[in-house]
């Protein structure tokens, strides 16, 4: 086999595993980030108005954002402030009618408002106050609302839960429709009517409250939100009352025209659970019917085109189109893009194997959707027309056509967009030039250099000015999801195809946005260093780091290396060398590396402290492990390359009696295995899942098969001639071959079918129990001491006796 068809190889079962890891750690990980777990380029908030951010996709929650986008206070105190008049400040009502506290609150009350006595200092200068002493029906109205709030909000406690007063609460909505009555100021009168219906169905009389809205509220003249208000009102009685259509309908036209009730609208519409086509019977309008279908496409995580359509049909220019159709090119992303990203010799990925029925669906959905936004941009009845073109070009790119991709993009030329489109056209222009090289060298790699410094100077701008995103926080930073994306989903595995592991290192670290340290990237770069890189590689990189490179690209995709620390570096470096036996390399390495970050022993299951372990401990038993010597001396990476390397000379200086050095050699190579005392001198993390799963890394020759370390046994007995001592290295031989047959799980069939789990595990028993050293040693050493103490410690070379003498 040729090197460069090896390397290839070699080149994809990195693609494949690499990718896999990335499952295993999202599966495995905390709650996910309901805005950051699939791969996504097309920006959801491009529109020009944010103002259905709730209903953004996400199929983790029920909203994207619970908040309302629209302040309810504020409304009101707007409300307020032109109602008073008299340079009377919004900001001021609001500061009195909702942000005092409590101390402060009962002062105003039981003071101000009252007449018997003088505003707190802090409120003195409130314009909102002081106008009402010079207007008694509102200040007799705010005393009332002020004097029913400790009835109506409740304040609800999980473990000590107050019922709600029903008999006060009819008292006062009595009192609130009596005052109401002989209210002669609009304004007052219908705060009055709506206090009067909220009391009462805060109360649970409901069919009275629903009475006061119908003989007072339905048909009162007034544009104040406060109508809104009492609609909802309305909507939930309608549900209490049984009429859960009507209440369904009502909640729809809060959420078309209050949007500050908006998602409050839309979760009950959707608790209430009518059927989409009874409450399309009541609308009373085409613009009706354009919300009911919106909320039902918001509510529905299925790739689904047929709300899109209605919404589109019913009330063109409106905003939810925009928002319709953005989710279901988020849904293709994540249940079609996220798994095709992936190259087409894993299989499957985080989201699971993508089957023909699904993948044909989605195609079938990107042809509707692409007929569509033709028709969006040709009609240009929708505000926002360009979303059209902008769309079909990222459906091309999904579908690797490339050059109709480019047309579209062509077709945006002479219109003017927006900042946001404009962002989006750059991304999408990035990823098709990225889509169209057919080998990446140093001619074609230029290419991509302007639209790279660009996303970089994006990203570095929302860094800046978004904390959101130095908390670990990816779902108000676009940009930097789309950097890592585009780093880590494409241009990593290109260069993993091409067999250049070195550049797609600084590829998935480009993708990181912040850290000064490799241990500060992300999960999926900490992954790739430190499992993926061979000690070549990692010497190219550094080499990058101490020289940044002339050619324009390289100078700029290595420009992050300078954040790295040498130690973080040249410990990996002494990492791959242990891996690779290269020991001398590895000690090299290792002399680079500040003594106090070499002793940093992982914590495990053993040993609480730290302290390291002793890989030159020799035991019959996997289990307990026997950490430390008499001596208590536990090794860290450059003490056991140091260790290894005096073995090699005292082999190499005497050859014919190094029976000792080869066995001291494979014990500590054993040992450096998930099965052993001192994982650590070559894995970053344990797991008790390693125990015989199938190879993953490239040193996992050692770290799960435990290959070499049987070879070393070998040569070790092959030097002696002490029966004791040979008894002793067959049998550790014998412990290293069966670490090479595979456990089997679940995860080896797709299918989950348990029989053939059952029969798969009757196999692996019968296989560590027919050890071919087993054999040997009952043959060859059957009287010796050691044998005996092995017959009697391990229960699979008895299980081997039991069967043979049968």
């Amino acid at each position: 086999m040729t090197t460069s068809k090896k390397l290839l190889i070699c080149s994809v079962s990195l693609i494949i595993f690499f990718f896999a890891e990335i499952a295993i750690n999202v599966a495995c990980g905390g709650e996910g980030d309901p805005y950051d777990y699939y791969v996504s380029f097309f920006h959801n908030d491009i529109q020009r108005t944010q103002e259905y951010r709730p209903f953004y996709f996400t199929s983790y929650s029920f909203l994207y954002d619970d908040e309302e986008q629209v302040s309810e206070a504020t409304l009101n105190s707007r409300e307020w402030a032109a109602y008073l008049g008299h340079a009377v400040k919004a900001e001021d009502v609001e500061k009195a009618m909702y942000q005092l506290k409590g101390n402060a609150d009962t002062v105003l009350y039981n003071g101000y408002l009252d007449g018997k006595g003088a505003l707190p200092d802090s409120l003195k200068n409130n314009s909102f106050l002081q106008s009402l002493a010079s207007n008694k029906s509102a200040l007799s109205y705010y005393q009332f609302a002020k004097g029913v709030e400790p009835i109506a909000n409740v304040k609800s406690e999980y473990w000590n839960p107050k019922e709600m007063d029903t008999d006060a609460l009819k008292k006062a909505g009595e009192e609130a429709l009596s005052n109401a009555n002989t209210e002669k100021d609009k304004f007052i009168k219908l705060r009055y009517l709506y206090q009067a219906q909220r009391l009462l169905h805060y109360g649970k009389y409901y069919k009275e409250a629903a009475d006061v809205y119908d003989k007072y509220l339905v048909n009162y003249k007034t544009d104040s939100h406060v109508k809104g208000w009492a609609l909802a009102l309305k909507a939930g009685e309608s549900r209490w009352l049984g009429d859960t259509v009507k209440s369904a309908y009502l909640f729809s036209k809060i959420f078309a025209a209050y949007p500050e009730r908006r998602v409050q609208a839309y979760r009950n519409f959707n608790y209430i659970n009518a059927k989409t086509e009874n409450v399309l019977a009541l609308a009373a309008n085409k613009n009706e019917k354009a919300v009911i279908h919106a909320i039902d496409g918001f509510n529905d995580p299925a790739l689904n085109i047929n709300p899109l359509k209605e919404v589109y049909e019913y009330e063109s220019s409106s905003d939810m189109v925009g928002v319709l159709l953005i989710r279901e090119i988020n849904k293709l992303e994540e249940q079609y893009l996220s798994a095709t990203l992936i190259p087409d010799q894993t299989v499957s990925s985080y989201y699971g194997n993508l089957p023909d029925s699904s993948r044909n669906k989605a195609i079938a959905h990107i042809k509707q959707l692409k007929s569509f936004c033709q028709k969006l941009s040709a009609e240009k009845k929708y505000p926002e027309y360009n979303l059209g073109n902008l769309a079909q070009a990222y459906l091309a790119w999904m579908q690797k056509d490339t050059k109709a991709g480019l047309e579209y993009l062509a077709a945006l030329n002479g219109e003017k967009l927006s900042s946001k489109f404009n962002d989006q056209k750059q991304i999408i222009q990035l990823l098709l030039t990225a889509q169209g090289i057919q080998q990446y060298n140093e001619v074609n790699e230029a290419t991509l250099l302007p639209s790279l410094k660009w996303l970089d100077e994006k990203v570095a701008h929302e860094i800046t000015s978004n904390t959101s995103y130095n908390l670990g926080y990816y779902g108000l930073s676009p940009f930097a999801i789309t950097a890592r994306n585009f780093y880590q989903a494409i241009m990593a595995p290109i260069y993993l195809k091409q067999g250049d592991t070195s550049k797609a290192a600084i590829a998935m670290l480009q993708g990181d946005a912040s850290g000064n340290k490799v241990t500060m990237a992300s999960s999926q770069t900490i992954n790739y260093w430190q499992n993926y890189l061979h000690s070549s590689a990692l010497n190219k990189i550094i080499a990058w780091k101490k020289t940044p490179p002339a050619n324009p690209y390289l100078h700029f995709l290595t420009q992050k290396l300078g954040r790295y620390r040498n130690d973080d570096l040249y410990e990996l470096l002494g990492t791959a060398y242990l891996r690779e036996h290269k020991y001398p390399e590895a000690a090299t390495a290792l002399n680079r590396v500040n003594e106090k970050e070499l002793n940093k022993f992982p914590t495990n299951f053993y040993d609480e402290k730290a302290t390291g372990a002793d890989p030159f401990i020799s035991q019959m038993p996997d289990y307990p492990k026997l950490l430390l010597n008499k001596n208590g001396k536990g090794y860290n990476k450059r003490q056991f390359a140091q260790a290894m390397v005096a073995y090699q000379k005292q082999i190499k200086a005497n050859p014919k009696n190094a029976a000792a050095s080869y066995f001291n050699m494979a014990t500590a190579i054993y040992n450096t295995s998930t099965y052993g005392n001192a994982w650590y001198l070559i894995s970053y993390d344990w797991s008790s899942t390693d125990y015989g799963r199938k190879s993953l890394y490239y040193y996992d020759t050692d770290y799960i098969k435990t290959s070499n370390a049987e070879k070393l046994f070998l040569q070790a007995r092959q030097l002696s001639t002490n029966a004791e001592f040979k008894a002793k290295c067959t049998f550790m031989a014998a412990k290293c071959r069966q670490k090479q047959i595979k456990m089997p799980s679940y995860s080896d069939f797709p299918d989950y079918n348990y029989t053939k789990l059952q029969n798969a595990e009757k196999s692996y028993d019968q296989a560590v129990r027919r050890n071919p050293y087993f054999a040997e040693l009952q043959k060859s050493y059957g009287k010796t001491a050691y044998y005996r103490l092995a017959v009697n410690d391990c229960s699979y070379l008895r299980d081997f006796l039991k069967t043979n003498r049968k």
